[in-house]
């Protein structure tokens, strides 16, 4: 009998799986404890009794987000062999493909916006990228070993920041998005020319 009664972590996650569509679906305008309490299939006093506030909702939402997304770059660069040049390729090659999701092309600009009004969203934000950026620390230097830690930190900066701004442009539905496999091998085929340079004189 026992059994059958979902376990509080059980009921956790399935309520943040639900919060997770609810905000992909209607953005953060429409991000309502009631909404996700309804797709959840539990009452509101239910959700309130695990998330008290609509912030504690979104903070447990993110953090789950963004511990997926650091250890999805961790299960590709393993899975890629011990070649850092593959594996890098296989971290970017992640990165890109995400950008063409409707999850992703709708999550992150909502996510921006809210970073401009949140310092606690603007940390974890923060957070993701360097988590994000912490395959790209590690192997570029395997790649080239005339990079020092500072210009290393600025080419993984623009890899990431040109990632990411492919979002406004070439994510799901966008102008560009008929064209992402050969954006993709652009971007990759530039970005490995990039860590194999001499770096620019500051």
């Amino acid at each position: 009998m026992a059994s059958s009664v979902p376990r509080t972590d059980d009921r956790r996650d399935a309520i943040l799986d639900a919060a997770r569509s609810v905000f992909m679906e209607l953005g953060y305008s429409r991000f309502t404890m009631r909404k996700v309490a309804t797709a959840a299939g539990i009452s509101l006093g239910n959700l309130n009794y695990h998330f008290p506030r609509k912030d504690d909702l979104l903070k447990a939402l993110l953090e789950m987000i963004f511990d997926g997304y650091i250890a999805e770059f961790e299960r590709r660069r393993s899975a890629a062999g011990s070649s850092p040049s593959l594996q890098l390729a296989a971290v970017l090659e992640f990165w890109i493909d995400d950008l063409l999701s409707r999850e992703t092309t709708t999550f992150f600009p909502e996510l921006w916006a809210l970073s401009n009004h949140d310092p606690h969203v603007a940390e974890m934000t923060d957070r993701l990228y360097q988590g994000a950026r912490a395959p790209l620390l590690a192997l570029l230097p395997k790649i080239n070993p005339a990079l020092d830690e500072r210009a290393t930190e600025r080419l993984a900066l623009i890899m990431c920041a040109s990632m990411e701004g492919l979002t406004v442009f070439a994510g799901y539905n966008k102008p560009w998005s008929e064209d992402h496999a050969a954006l993709k091998r652009a971007l990759i085929a530039s970005f490995m020319h990039m860590a194999s340079q001499e770096p620019p004189p500051v």
